[in-house]
């Protein structure tokens, strides 16, 4: 099973991401995913045209396509916008979704909090916990905000508070999931939470910054990026894919 995950795409008026989205949904194409995931930040400055554009590009997959919220997004324009590509269980409220594809259930945290940068998992426990418990397969968590440290503090400030009740959850659940997968930090990095493999996707805008231990802030040579998880016998594989681009569009370290 091949899951695709991409975020971050942080449409504007004046972004190259939009070019970025549409060649990488070209590449998704002839790769034939059999699930797509976005986790959020699919717009700034609530930009309508944005999110419409966003689903002319998603049309082409034949694939289910499950979106989360970020903190850039507008939820009654994503509910309004989007509803042709994606669907949520509730109208209202957070905007989890429960998926079973196969053997894999494909399980999305709302963890964003209104106005904030931040995200916190406590509100969603419960919900959470009583999801998983009526899976009987192989889970993937998705969520925006990571809940572990990345080290880079501008970021880390911007996390998902509440990650011991997280963890918590997921210890005590009859089929632990393979990983959560976030996106929120516009790179790859890769971590636990316990003993759980937690990472997060590259965005389809520049990547952040390495601004580690105090050394010099360098410019990062990274091209966008998604991820495509593989899932077989149990185990969870995830590969960078990266998306070359001419248009330089600008560093956001606000996540």
């Amino acid at each position: 099973m091949l899951v695709a995950q991409i975020s971050d795409i942080h449409a504007s008026p004046d972004s190259a991401s939009l070019d970025v989205l549409a060649e990488a949904i070209s590449w998704l194409d002839t790769l034939r995913p059999d699930a797509l995931v976005i986790t959020g930040d699919l717009v700034d400055d609530g930009w309508r045209q944005g999110y419409r554009r966003i689903v002319q590009s998603l049309q082409s997959l034949s694939c289910p396509i499950h979106i989360l919220p970020g903190n850039s997004d507008r939820q009654d324009l994503m509910r309004s916008e989007l509803g042709d590509v994606a669907r949520w269980p509730s109208s209202t409220g957070p905007m989890h979704f429960l998926s079973a594809i196969g053997d894999v259930v494909l399980v999305g945290l709302d963890v964003t909090v209104a106005g904030q940068s931040h995200g916190d998992a406590l509100p969603h426990l419960q919900w959470l916990k009583d999801s998983l418990a009526d899976v009987g397969g192989t889970a993937l968590i998705f969520m925006h905000q990571p809940p572990f440290p990345i080290g880079i503090e501008v970021l880390d400030h911007a996390g998902c508070r509440n990650a011991d009740g997280l963890l918590a959850v997921l210890d005590t659940a009859e089929k632990r999931p393979l990983a959560v997968l976030c996106g929120h930090v516009h790179r790859p990095v890769f971590g636990r939470l316990g003993s759980i493999a937690v990472q997060t996707c590259g965005s389809l805008c520049p990547p952040n910054p390495l601004l580690l231990e105090g050394r010099p802030d360098i410019a990062a040579i990274d091209a966008p990026s998604f991820l495509v998880h593989q899932i077989a016998d149990g185990r969870l594989l995830s590969h960078v894919v990266s998306v070359p681009v001419s248009t330089p569009v600008q560093i956001d370290t606000g996540g």
